[in-house]
């Protein structure tokens, strides 16, 4: 999906997740703040608890035609860029229709009109594309607003 109309960004679908999360890398080579305040306790798929770094609020998630204005924890160092949990397949009314060849796709809905929908095949997940800041960089250069 296209993120914060900056990013074609690869995301993986978890509806078991409560959330949607973004890494901080892709968060702060964005530009996407996020409010720190608002932090919750998540467990991750191998079981460890940490808190989430905070809330980037109305985050646009962008697929064809259909632009959404996504809620979105921002995580430390997680396996992924983007994690669309479940809050995306309410919102999207999303369905997935898997085939004998193992390919998938992903139906979603406009929030806003329900005659648009966009029909987008899924790949297999890569590695993350965004990792943190390498320290070697200099200070100045990955410290400006």
């Amino acid at each position: 999906m296209k993120v914060d109309e900056k990013a074609d960004i690869e995301c993986i679908l978890d509806p078991g997740s409560m959330i949607i999360a973004m890494s901080d890398a892709v968060s702060h080579q964005l530009g996407i703040a996020y409010d720190p305040k608002i932090s919750i306790r998540m467990q991750a798929a191998n079981g460890e608890i940490n808190n989430t770094l905070g809330l980037a609020k109305d985050v646009p998630f962008a697929a064809g035609g259909i632009v959404l204005l996504l809620q979105v924890h921002v995580v430390k160092s997680p396996a992924y860029d983007v994690l669309l949990g479940r809050p995306f397949d309410v919102i999207t009314q999303s369905v997935v229709k898997n085939y004998a060849n193992a390919e998938q796709t992903v139906t979603i809905t406009d929030p806003e009109d329900d005659n648009r929908q966009w029909t987008v095949p899924t790949v297999e997940q890569g590695p993350p594309q965004y990792t943190v800041m390498r320290m070697e960089k200099d200070f100045r250069e990955t410290s400006r607003i």
